[in-house]
């Protein structure tokens, strides 16, 4: 059985307060402390989800079963712990997941949460360590099971990277080295790019190989600003907006002047593909719609034009997570597979306060997982929609 221990029980799971199950709790507040905690990056929060403005399947309303799963939809209501930068010591990193003393230690819980369990790999904590990146200043540590994903890691991780601000005033004139696991070379580049975006100033970044147990004399590390696997920060988004946009403007992309309507697709080589995107496209164009490929955009030009959305249409994708620079209010129309009800792009909407509308096509009879199935959307249906939102 993993033996766990919380960066910092008493702070982020404090008695009477339900945000973990309270066996869980319990055994951690009786652990101690793994860490000692230098900062509260995010507060704790707690807000619910409304129901979509609308919510079809198919071509018509949803039918009363699928309207209750989103009524009663647990995820983002109750307490969630806030997101807090602490100093670890004889630490090791494997596989996005940290642990303490040596190749028999303690897991690190925050690291290793039951929502991510699902996508990890099983933990391996014996056998011998290398030694971790060496260089003069702190080192510091951001990373979750779905790190490897644009959307996950736009929102899960970068936020976190407010903790670069704080040890910059704890080591004055010395270079924080960011530690990230070791991906493909678009993901590796794209998370470089996006965190000296974000960070701004001085930043070092060393990619080691996520198979390789890594051992380090301390470890800075920003717990999660996620819960319960789909919920996410409102306070930590913000920050992340707000950031992205002032680091658009100093690269010299003035946030538009003039309202877009924005329609993001997804790459047809990827899974998850509308069929019949091309009477779609005609729909949405002959609305003053563009069509967007925000693989070939870097992160700052995706901010500047989001950040102008006058409303939004797309795929669910790494790309529609763009949303969270949109304003409050926008309307954001997510379609997808009926097979594919996944709320986390809800939860983005409830968090950025936008006006959220899902339409459910028909998935084709594939061997596809289920959340990647290629459909169809009936355009009268998303006409209807668009209609009544007074897109014409």
């Amino acid at each position: 059985m993993t033996d766990y221990v919380s960066c910092a029980p008493d702070a982020l799971y404090p008695a009477g307060r339900p945000v973990e199950e309270p066996a869980i709790v319990a055994c951690l507040r009786a652990a101690g402390p793994a860490g000692r905690v230098l900062a509260k990056l995010y507060p704790a929060w707690r807000y619910d989800w409304p129901m979509p403005d609308t919510l079809h399947l198919h071509d018509a309303p949803a039918p009363d079963a699928l309207a209750e799963t989103f009524r009663v939809a647990p995820e983002a209501r109750g307490e969630a712990p806030p997101c807090l930068l602490v100093a670890l010591d004889d630490v090791r990193v494997r596989r996005n997941v940290l642990s303490l003393g040596g190749p028999s230690g303690r897991v690190v819980y925050e690291t290793h949460l039951p929502s991510d369990r699902l996508m990890a790999r099983p933990l391996h904590l014996d056998g011998p360590a290398e030694a971790g990146p060496v260089a003069s200043g702190p080192h510091l540590y951001v990373g979750n099971q779905g790190s490897f994903n644009y959307g996950h890691w736009l929102l899960e991780d970068l936020p976190r990277l407010k903790a670069v601000e704080v040890l910059r005033r704890l080591y004055p004139g010395e270079t924080v080295t960011l530690v990230l696991p070791r991906q493909d070379w678009f993901n590796n580049r794209m998370r470089e790019r996006s965190s000296r975006l974000f960070a701004g100033g001085r930043l070092a970044i060393s990619f080691v190989d996520p198979d390789t147990a890594y051992a380090f004399p301390r470890l800075y590390y920003a717990t999660p600003v996620k819960h319960a696997g789909v919920a996410k920060s409102p306070a930590a988004l913000a920050h992340l907006d707000r950031t992205l946009r002032a680091r658009a403007r100093g690269f010299g992309l003035g946030l538009r002047s003039r309202a877009r309507r924005l329609f993001v697709g997804r790459n047809p080589l990827r899974e998850r593909v509308l069929l019949n995107g091309g009477a779609v496209h005609d729909l949405l164009r002959a609305r003053g719609f563009e069509i967007l490929d925000t693989e070939r955009m870097s992160v700052a030009e995706q901010v500047a034009l989001f950040a102008r959305a006058e409303a939004v249409v797309g795929i669910k994708g790494a790309g529609l997570v763009n949303t969270v620079f949109c304003p409050t209010g926008t309307p954001v129309v997510y379609l997808a597979p009926e097979t594919f009800q996944d709320p986390y792009y809800r939860d983005i909407a409830a968090a950025r306060g936008h006006r959220y509308h899902a339409l459910y096509g028909q998935a084709a009879p594939t061997g596809q997982r289920d959340h990647l199935r290629d459909f169809t959307i009936d355009p009268a249906d998303l006409a209807r929609v668009l209609d009544g939102i007074g897109l014409r």
